[in-house]
């Protein structure tokens, strides 16, 4: 994958990081508000006020424009939490989804790609390596840590209770739209439901 930061630069003008910017915030509001369908290296141009020619001195085209737009939803991830105990981890990140408002860019965005995944399969694809990938690898982190410290079973499906964790907070938040986030306290209940049946047994 070729993040912006990462990328090859082109011959010409130097790049501009007000330019790269403008042209991902542009590729991400236009498809929360249009779709896939309504996007175009002219609409992006057109909405980032850059020429086409800027995007193609960056990239060779739409795909890989939205590749490096997804991948940039997690730039701003924060340092996974520190606490005395893998329960006390979980429930942060957890709560971190809770209140997490879905008028953000990418709380507005998942709706939308939840529906491509049988529409446009490539970019469903695509959003799931991106970005919900390297999130469930927080969540196999801080499991993994747990086995390793004694707390949880060592027979655990890392991939599956990652799952466990995070999915239902989701499907709250989606299933509630307009309501506001789940009440206070619901993420200690789901991660303490969750741990019920795997932290470690004398």
């Amino acid at each position: 994958m070729t993040h912006v930061a990462d990328a090859v630069r082109r011959p010409g003008r130097p790049r501009s990081a007000e330019a790269d910017t403008a042209i991902i915030d542009a590729t991400l509001e236009l498809i929360v508000e249009e779709g896939i369908g309504g996007l175009s290296v002219e609409s992006i141009a057109a909405r980032a006020g850059v020429g086409k020619a800027t995007i193609y001195r960056r990239w060779a085209g739409k795909e890989e424009v939205i590749e490096d737009a997804l991948a940039s939803l997690n730039d701003a991830m924060p340092e996974l939490p520190d606490a005395d105990n893998v329960r006390d981890r979980l429930v942060a990140m957890v709560e971190a989804i809770r209140v997490k408002s879905l008028e953000t860019c990418s709380g507005r965005l998942m709706p939308r790609m939840l529906s491509y995944s049988t529409q446009h399969p490539d970019l469903f694809r695509m959003y799931f390596a991106s970005v919900i990938m390297p999130r469930r690898d927080r969540y196999r982190v801080v499991l993994q840590d747990g086995i390793d410290s004694g707390e949880l079973r060592s027979d655990l499906d890392v991939d599956l209770v990652a799952t466990l964790i995070a999915a239902p907070m989701l499907y709250l938040h989606l299933m509630q739209v307009g309501m506001g986030a789940p009440v206070a306290g619901t993420s200690e209940k789901l991660v303490d439901a969750v741990l019920d049946g795997i932290k470690a047994r004398p």
